[in-house]
């Protein structure tokens, strides 16, 4: 596989909302979904960071889908991942203390 872009996306709803998709990096012009909504097969609503993928010859090679992933690539995943708990948090106007990436301000604290 490779890493065409790594993309945040709103799920607000019940429905990811693929119109308001940002895009965080593009690694090959991909620019985005379109302006539709996909049924969400889980409720909540937040930002999720999305790596949009092609196939490429190791796949093939390997029998199984294949990323090999960059230094940098791996950075932009993780400020993308930071960005979507900034933008949950905005968007809920509350932090969370569940989950395997609890996000919250300190002033939630006291």
């Amino acid at each position: 596989m490779r890493l065409r872009a790594i993309v945040l996306i709103l799920r607000k709803d019940g429905y990811f909302h693929l119109g308001e998709a940002r895009i965080v990096r593009s690694y090959d012009g991909w620019n985005g979904f379109g302006n539709r909504k996909v049924k969400a097969k889980y409720p909540g609503n937040g930002w999720g960071v999305a790596l949009i993928l092609k196939p490429s010859q190791v796949d093939e090679d390997f029998g199984v889908p294949t990323l090999f992933l960059t230094q940098e690539q791996l950075e932009a995943i993780q400020k993308a991942m930071n960005r979507s708990d900034e933008l949950t948090h905005r968007l809920l106007g509350h932090g969370w203390f569940h989950g395997k990436r609890p996000y919250f301000k300190l002033w939630e604290l006291m």
